[in-house]
Order: C-alpha cells, then sequence, then structure tokens
C-alpha cells in the first residue's frame, strides 16, 4: 500500500512539472539538465518537394541547396520553387556564399572550388593537405568548412587555402555549420540538436532541432534556414 501511495505522489509530481515545463521546453523530459527553454521560433516552412537538402547558403536573392544527388540549386526563398540548376562538373557536398561568388566543397574529398554563380565557371580551386568536407560557411572574410575526419570546423583563408584554426564541435557529426558574426552553429542531426559555440568550440547553447533529418544550415540578417532530408526548409528566428 505504501509503494502504491509513493508511486502516486511521484506520478503527481512528475504530472505537475510536465504541465509547468512541457510548452516551452525543448525535450519530452523536463527533468533532462540539458533541457534549454525554447530559444526560436519557425516562421515558416517551405515545401521543396524531390529535394533532399544536404547544405543550403542566402545569396540575397536566392536560398541556394545541395542536395543529396549533388545538384545545385536555386530556390525562391519565400516559396522554396525551383528557379535554376548551376552545371558543375564534380559531386558537392557543400556550398556557402562569398558575397560575390560560390564556394562548393568537393564531395569525398579536401577540395573547395570558387564559382562564378551566374554560369558556374571556376574561378579558384584549393585543394588542402587534409580533410572530408562536408557542409560549409562564408563569414568575415574565411571560410568554415565542416571536417568528417576531424569531427571539427576547419576556418580557411579562402585565398591561400591555409587552415588558419580548428574548431572541434561536442557533437558525433556536423549536418550543418554557419557562423553569424559572433558565434559559430552546428547541427547533429542523430542528437537532434544545434549546437551554439564560442570561437574556441565550447557550447554556448544547444537546442533541439526542428527535425530528426535536419541537414544544412545558413544565416543572414539575422534569420537560420534549417533544410530537413525529407522535402523541407525551414525559417528560423532565434530569440
Amino acid at each position: 500500500m505504501k509503494t502504491k501511495h509513493s508511486a502516486l505522489a511521484l506520478l503527481a509530481v512528475f504530472s505537475i512539472l510536465c504541465l509547468s515545463g512541457c510548452n516551452d521546453r525543448l525535450f519530452d523530459n523536463p527533468n533532462d539538465p540539458a533541457a534549454e527553454t525554447r530559444a526560436y521560433e519557425i516562421l515558416s516552412t517551405l515545401q521543396v518537394d524531390g529535394i533532399v537538402p544536404v547544405d543550403l547558403t542566402f545569396s540575397g536573392d536566392a536560398l541556394w541547396a545541395v542536395d543529396s544527388l549533388s545538384r545545385i540549386l536555386a530556390l525562391n526563398y519565400s516559396s522554396g520553387a525551383l528557379i535554376r540548376e548551376l552545371d558543375f562538373p564534380q559531386p558537392v557536398a557543400g556550398i556557402a556564399y562569398d558575397g560575390k561568388d560560390l564556394w562548393l566543397s568537393v564531395k569525398n574529398s579536401s577540395q573547395l572550388v570558387q564559382v562564378n554563380i551566374v554560369t558556374g565557371t571556376q574561378i579558384r580551386v584549393l585543394n588542402l593537405l587534409r580533410g572530408n568536407f562536408g557542409c560549409l560557411d562564408f563569414a568575415a572574410g574565411s571560410l568554415y568548412i565542416a571536417d568528417r575526419l576531424s569531427n571539427s570546423v576547419l576556418v580557411v583563408n579562402p585565398l591561400s587555402g591555409t587552415i588558419e584554426r580548428s574548431i572541434p564541435q561536442p557533437g558525433s557529426a556536423i549536418d550543418g555549420v554557419s557562423y553569424d558574426g559572433d558565434n559559430l552553429w552546428t547541427i547533429d542531426a542523430a542528437q537532434m540538436k544545434f549546437f551554439r559555440l564560442d570561437e574556441l568550440g565550447a557550447p554556448l547553447n544547444l537546442y533541439q532541432t526542428p527535425s530528426r533529418q535536419a541537414a544544412g544550415l545558413a544565416y543572414a540578417e539575422g534569420i537560420f534556414w534549417c533544410g530537413e532530408r525529407t522535402g523541407k526548409i525551414f525559417k528560423l528566428r532565434f530569440q
């Protein structure tokens, strides 16, 4: 009898915690020490049927996606409608916009290619000494590249190809990377987490992703775009 009363009391406490916390927490378990208050709102969800995003970048007039078939696609950033496809002869894993042109990471390699955003013509090729590159970003004059071999983000000089530093990240894989001018953001899809990191890679915050299959991350003017492998792109604003 005592055991039954104890169980009921425990259930009551758990219910109260759920009622008070489940509406604004990111994890189902309100006692989870890693739980954060909800830090973003989903402004819109773009349906991109037939496209499986693996990386994203924003050029000001279009949202660019590299998909699982290595296609380089310009999308309408309001509707997700396909605008055009950019031809490139090699399989691509990541994409970034530098303010004028696009940077691409060549799949299963340590090669980066700068291409003309209109024609796809190669401008510069960087062959780094190490790495297996995936998603990437361009910010503050540097390339931020997810390296699958070291599970870190490499900060690379886009002119010389010099690796200026390596930023470790706490996840088991990097499925998206973006630099917002102050902090580095990464996605670990397996853990369903965004990580916000400082310049040394120390985690400042973690948040649950809006999907179990998040991939690709882009940032511009206070807005994040987060891809989803079932054919969606979420437009997010962190509070």
